[in-house]
This record gives C-alpha cells, structure tokens and sequence, in this order.
C-alpha cells in the first residue's frame, strides 16, 4: 500500500507541474515555468531544457532550486558546447527510441558527453525527448544534485517522462501562438504599408504646385458662383484619404487619434496631414479647419 500511495503522490505532482501550464503565455515563459514547475513539484533540485538544433542539443532554459547565478553560467556554457547527438553520447538512444531513460554514473560512462557533465558536477541525472508534431525537439534534463545522498531512480525516469509528454505539448501551443502574434504584427504593419502606398499613388503630389494654384483660383471663383458642388470642390482638391484626414482634423483628432481611426501609424497620419496643409496653403491645422469649413459654407 505504500509503494501505491508514493506512487499516487507521484503523479499528483506531475498533474500540479502540467497545471502550471495550462494558462496561455510565450514560449519563453511557458519554458521557464516549465522547469520551476518539475522542481517544484516532482522533486527535482535542477532542470535543464535543451532544444534540438539540426544533430546538437543547445541549452535553452535552466532551473536551480539554489545557486541562480551558477545556474546562468551553466546555461552559457550549453550554448557554447552543444551536445552532438552522435552514437557514442546516450540521449542519441532516447532519441531514437523517444523515451526516457537514466544516465547513473557519468563520470566514469564512456559514453555521457563530458563537457557539460563535468562543469555541472552531475552524479547521476534523468533525461526525456519532447516531442511534438511526432518529432524529437528537445530534451528535458533533471537531477538532485542539492540533495548530496540522492541519485536518480526509475521513479525519477518516469515521473520526467511523464511530464515531458504534457511540456511537449504546452511548449508547442505556446509557439504557435507567439508564431500567430508575429504573423498579426507583419500583417498590421503590411495594411499600414499598403494604406501608405495607395495614398502616394493616388496623390498629386510633386510637380504640380502651378496646378494647384489655378486649382485653388477657380475653387474660389466656383465657391463665389455656386458653379461647383461642396464634395465636388474638395475632390478635386485632395484625395479620399486627405478628404477623411481633413474631416477628422474638422472634428479635433489628434495625429494620434487619426492614427487609430485610420488603421495607420501615427507618421502615416502626420504626412496625410502634411498633405492636407500643404494643397490648402494652410500654415497650421487652424487655418486648414478654417479653410475647409469656409469651402463647405460649415462656418456660415
């Protein structure tokens, strides 16, 4: 009975670490979340997550229950020697078979990749793949190493297997939503773009300013006779989009606030309004409101 009640508060820990993952978040916090979670919940004193970069494990987070600031050294130095994941190193066997296992005494292994084992003084340690998309992307390394009696044991293997298979998952829902907030911010950034090109293709802009005088003149020759029709006046004058400009600078908009109506970048905004000033021959945004309600009779 007692074995089957370890066993329970086993997984029960394992549920409290997953649990920690359940809230959507970047895939940099779901990582370091990750780590803490498996320490603090499964008994753990160190964890290290190491990517998969084509044939080498790179570290990419790390959790200590003690010591952060030798933590961050170790964490460098797993960028610095990648672990080549060749026959003669033992994760290249879990990786294969994608499954856990336990590396027991890696000092005296011919086979443990010395160069990280011995900077992180590792008696004994548990390592699982993660896979997602039904490929390896990673590793999970844990040990307890702030518990000087204690070596890894099966338990240990399949409590971390346990886990990797719900971080796997939680890791990868975490890039895809951060791919997703890329992808809206290259989309915003492109309908600024193309909003900011249509408005140059379609402006008067550069080598008409004599046109634009005798436009002004027979404005108001037409404004006097009545010979042009209010819409017809500034249409003529200013495109679709200096035209909604205009209206929003009538109505007191700040750049800022034509920015967002717009759907634009507040120096997209700050041209059209240039725009607008310049075909007015207005000096500011006062004596552009003032001409524009003198043209619409607004101000009669």
């Amino acid at each position: 009975m007692g074995t089957i009640a370890d066993e329970g508060t086993a997984l029960a820990g394992v549920q409290r670490a997953l649990a920690a993952l359940r809230e959507p978040a970047s895939a940099g916090t779901v990582m370091d979340r990750g780590l803490r979670a498996l320490c603090t919940h499964c008994g753990f004193s160190r964890a290290v997550l190491f990517r998969l970069e084509g044939s080498e494990l790179v570290g990419e987070a790390i959790h200590f229950e003690q010591q952060p600031e030798w933590a961050a050294q170790l964490l460098l130095e797993t960028r610095r020697t990648p672990m080549p994941m060749k026959h003669t190193v033992l994760e290249t066997e879990m990786l294969r078979r994608r499954t856990a296992g336990l590396v027991l005494r890696p000092q005296d292994d011919p086979h443990a990749f010395k160069a990280l084992t011995e900077p992180f003084l590792t008696r004994s340690y548990a390592a699982a793949p993660l896979v997602a998309d039904d490929r390896v992307v990673g590793f999970v390394h844990a040990d307890h190493y702030f518990e000087p009696d204690r070596h890894v044991d099966e338990r240990d293997r399949l409590l971390l297997a346990a886990f990797s298979e719900g971080f796997a998952m939680a890791l990868h829902r975490a890039v895809l939503i951060d791919r997703l907030a890329r992808h809206r911010q290259a989309l915003r950034r492109l309908i600024g773009e193309a909003g900011e090109v249509a408005e140059q293709i379609g402006s008067l802009d550069g080598g008409l300013a004599r046109a634009d005088e005798d436009l002004h003149a027979s404005l108001r020759s037409a404004a006097a006779s009545g010979g042009l029709p209010v819409d017809e006046r500034l249409r003529s004058l200013l495109t679709p989009r200096e035209l909604e400009v205009l209206e929003l600078m009538a109505s007191g908009a700040t750049n800022a606030a034509i920015a967002r109506r717009l759907v634009v970048s507040e120096q997209t905004a700050k041209t059209h309004v240039s725009h607008v000033l310049r075909k007015l021959r207005a000096t500011n945004r006062a004596a552009a409101v003032s001409r524009y309600h003198a043209i619409t009779n607004r101000d009669r």
